[in-house]
């Protein structure tokens, strides 16, 4: 696995990855739990093409593209963007990328921690690439986590300094992008995917009223006077690995 130009072996890649995910099992359950309040009950992704700013919801992709078969996966993390100015009230956000991998004759999935955010340290920087085999489940599982910014400032400082605002697995929201027709999942194809947490009184964007576009050096929506779109959002640059 390639990650920021660095090559992780399997063996360390698996090390480290169930390394985070059992501090993260271990964590999680206070973070959202009914000390850190709501925890995000969906997601609303929305879909631009590499070429077009326009933004549509990824649901309407008419079927996936079977280029990946063979070449794999580049992912880019360009961040979270809409933060509230406060970074007291900031959601802090996850994103955990699924790996496959064949464990003797049992298919295994291991976590690994692609990007995040937290209040304390604040959010990872430039953004981030690694590249995701599609060939043997023709598919990329993500998951996503968040929590509600109605935190008391010192249990989160004292926790986010702990665990960097880990977020556990089973918290998490599934996001799924497949070749085939398949459940919940949205189809996989070259492009840009914006998700969008939503706690229980928000409502899914009109995508009709955002286009994409590069702020500070990271993608993120904007309206029709540049302005950034005030929910937060992650957006994702899937193209071909090789």
């Amino acid at each position: 696995m390639n990650t920021n130009g660095r090559e992780i072996g399997r063996r360390q890649f698996l090390v480290v990855s169930s390394t985070c995910v059992l501090a993260a099992a271990t964590m999680g359950p206070k973070l959202f739990g009914a000390e850190a309040g709501a925890s995000p009950k969906r997601l609303a992704v929305a879909f631009a093409a590499l070429d077009d700013a326009t933004v549509v919801d990824a649901a309407n992709i008419p079927a996936g593209d079977g280029g990946f078969i063979g070449r794999g996966a580049r992912v880019t993390v360009s961040g979270t963007s809409g933060h509230s100015a406060d970074a007291a009230g900031r959601r802090a956000v996850e994103l955990l990328t699924h790996f496959s991998y064949m464990d003797g004759a049992e298919r295994r999935e291991a976590p690994f921690r692609a990007w995040g955010c937290n209040r304390v340290q604040g959010c990872q920087g430039s953004p981030v690439s690694f590249n995701v085999p599609v060939d043997e489940v023709h598919q990329i599982r993500f998951s996503v986590g968040a929590e509600s910014g109605a935190l008391d400032a010192r249990a989160t400082s004292r926790r986010d300094a702990m665990t960097g605002a880990a977020v556990g697995d089973s918290q998490a929201l599934p996001l799924t992008l497949s070749l085939l027709s398949e459940g919940d999942s949205l189809k996989l194809v070259r492009g840009y995917y914006i998700v969008v947490p939503l706690f229980e009184n928000d409502s899914v964007p009109r995508w009709s009223g955002w286009n994409l576009d590069r702020v500070d050096g990271r993608m993120a929506l904007v309206d029709s006077n540049g302005v950034t779109a005030p929910f937060e959002h992650i957006v994702l640059r899937i193209d071909y690995a090789s």
